[in-house]
Order: structure tokens, then sequence, then C-alpha cells
């Protein structure tokens, strides 16, 4: 609690005046003062045990890069009319009001969302005061918090070329034989892959044995999304990275939208994947995201080379990132075959602007 000290001074002077002086003039003016102390302490004890105040929110949901309008509830329960209560975002002071008694009031303010996240209301705070400014109470509010969610967008289902599908991916180099399903061993046979010799076993009997083996479905859409910091070097304020992310959640969701189940392949500080088949479970993406920023240490081209059997199960590759060094453009064009289609989504370009890939669609975000 505050007192104003110039109150105080006055107060003593008032009081000396009346035990030195005396008369009509200065014992008037000395118990009125005193009144009006009293009563400023009376009215800050009942303002301090029944003024309260609540955020609420004006949307359900809010997005990056948007202008929320928040609402500070501020409700006296006392009998007493409440003259002077402000208040306070941290040391900014939002507004000053007077609440009746028994009633409320709601004090508008704007917050701007610069990135997703979720963001803590732990500094607002009310400033009350009695009717005669002597004494100021700050009450700190409860903390809230409220979840940001990256810009919601909605593409055209033409966007983006989506490969040969589950039909085309039987004859690519995208059926990997899983060794976890091996069921026998059998003679060699010429035409055979080399690479599918036992030569433990061949050794053991001294002709060649080749494992006989079940395939694995491929992937029919693999959507990878780069969350390595490197991002943030293209602007420092992450809208760019903020505009990535949008423009990978809104292809998942035309996906969806169109009845095609995906795999999400994330890197990030941890490899995150995720395995979509209705919007419930974008929905679970799109927390993620909320939850993470783009931290990830490794690059791009480093973890692709480091996932080529994932890749190379995939028909139709979508990829999202920075932009398009030499260095992984490189890695990108020894993924791509005849079966599959590639669509790259890239915030900025070191392609060359007639740059011309068959079967690799090469798209801006931004665009």
């Amino acid at each position: 609690m505050k007192m104003d000290f110039r109150f105080i001074i006055g107060l003593l002077i008032s009081f000396l005046l009346y035990y030195t002086i005396g008369g009509i003039v200065f014992t008037s003016l000395y118990f009125i003062m005193v009144s009006m102390f009293v009563l400023g302490v009376a009215y800050i004890t009942v303002f301090s045990g029944k003024v309260s105040g609540k955020l609420t929110y004006m949307k359900d949901r809010y997005e990056v890069f948007e202008t929320g309008k928040l609402n500070l509830q501020i409700f006296n329960d006392s009998r007493l009319f409440l003259p002077y209560v402000t208040a306070i975002n941290q040391y900014t002071e939002i507004e000053t009001r007077s609440v009746s008694a028994r009633n409320r009031a709601q004090i508008m303010f704007h917050f701007y969302f610069p990135k997703r996240g979720t963001y803590e209301f732990q500094n607002l705070s009310l400033e009350i005061r009695d009717f005669f400014n002597i004494f100021t109470v700050r009450k700190n509010l409860r903390n809230e918090s409220v979840r940001v969610y990256p810009k919601s967008r909605v593409l055209p289902e033409t966007l983006f070329e989506l490969g040969v599908g589950s039909e085309g991916i039987k004859h690519s180099r995208s059926n990997l034989e899983d060794p976890h399903m091996i069921r026998e061993m059998r003679r060699y046979n010429v035409g055979d892959s080399l690479k599918r010799i036992n030569w433990k076993v061949s050794a053991k009997y001294g002709e060649l044995y080749v494992r006989r083996g079940e395939q694995n479905k491929g992937i029919d859409y693999l959507l990878v999304i780069d969350m390595c910091e490197e991002i943030y070097r293209l602007d420092q304020d992450g809208a760019k990275e903020e505009a990535l992310i949008a423009e990978a959640l809104a292809v998942s969701a035309l996906l969806l939208k169109e009845g095609k189940e995906h795999k999400v392949v994330i890197n990030g500080l941890e490899r995150k994947e995720f395995d979509l088949r209705r919007m419930s479970q974008h929905e679970a993406l799109v927390e993620y995201m909320v939850d993470h920023d783009s931290t990830g240490k490794k690059p791009m081209q480093d973890f692709m080379n480091e996932k080529t059997d994932l890749f190379q199960s995939a028909s139709s590759i979508i990829l999202f990132t920075g932009n398009r060094s030499p260095l992984l453009t490189k890695v990108v064009l020894k993924l791509k075959d005849k079966y599959n289609a590639i669509t790259w989504f890239a915030v900025e370009d070191d392609l060359k602007k007639d740059a011309d890939y068959e079967g690799i669609t090469l798209k801006y975000i931004g665009e």
C-alpha cells in the first residue's frame, strides 16, 4: 500500500498549528484532515477485500499477426462507490475507471501477437484508490494465458502435383523390404539383387542364398517440414518461419479434405512424426506447432541424407524449407525418380528463376 506523503505532511502541519495556535480555523482544518484520513483507511480496507478483476477473451482462438481484443472485467462487490481503479499491464497504464456499488466495469485493450505460442499475462494488476487519493493499493490479478495459433489458410485444390500414388509406387524403388518380415531363405536365381544375398547363410552352405521377404507398401504422401533454427536468419522477427508453418498446415488440411492420408515428418530439435488420417489428428499437429518453435540444430540436407529410406518409400514428397540452397537442392535431386513427384515450398530461393527440374514443382511461400 502506498500513501500520499503530501497529505501526511499536511496532516502533521495542521496538527502543529492546532496544538500551538489553536482557534476555530486551525482546529477545523485539523479535524477535517483527520476525518479524511480515517475515511480513507476505511474505504481502502473495504475495497482491498471487495474489488477483484478477471481477464477474458473476446474470441475462442487467436492467430499469429493478429491484434487481439482482450476484456478486463473489474468487479466491485462492496456497498460503496469505487471512485478510482486503474488497470495496469506491467508498467503501462491501460485505463482508469470508476465502478458503482455491487457492479462491474469492463476495460478493453489490444495486444499484438507477433508469433504463435502461449502468452502469459502475469503482470496485470489493479490500482485502487480512495476518494481522497490518500491511499493506493495494488492487487495482482490471477495469471492468465492465451494460446495463439498459426495463421490459418485455405488453399485451392489444384495447388500442387500429388504424384503417382500407390499404384505407381508398386513399380518404383519405393518398394522396401522389411528385414523384420523375412520368412525364409531360397537359393539364388539369376537376376536376383545382390543386396538380398545372405552372406552368412551362403558361406555356411557353400552356395548363394537370398532372403525371401515381404514388401511394405510405401507412403503415398510425405510432408517434410524443416524446423531448423537457420530459418530465423532470413528474418529475426520470425515472420517467414510463421509463413512456412502456416503453409505446411494448410497443405496437410487440404490433403485430408481430399481424403488423402499422409505422414508428416518434422526436422526439429527432436524428430517428430505424425500419421494423419482425420482432422482430429491434424489438430494435434497444430497444437504441436503452437508449443514448438523452429529450434532444430540439424541442417535439412543432413536430415534428408539420414532418412533416405523414408524418402524413397514415398510416392509424393512435399517439402517445406526456408530456402533452396545448392547443398539442399543436390539432395532433393538425388531423391527424384520417374515414379515419384516432389513439390518444394520455400520462403526464399537460391535457385535461378528459370531453373526447371522435371518432376519437381517449385512453390514460393507467400505467393
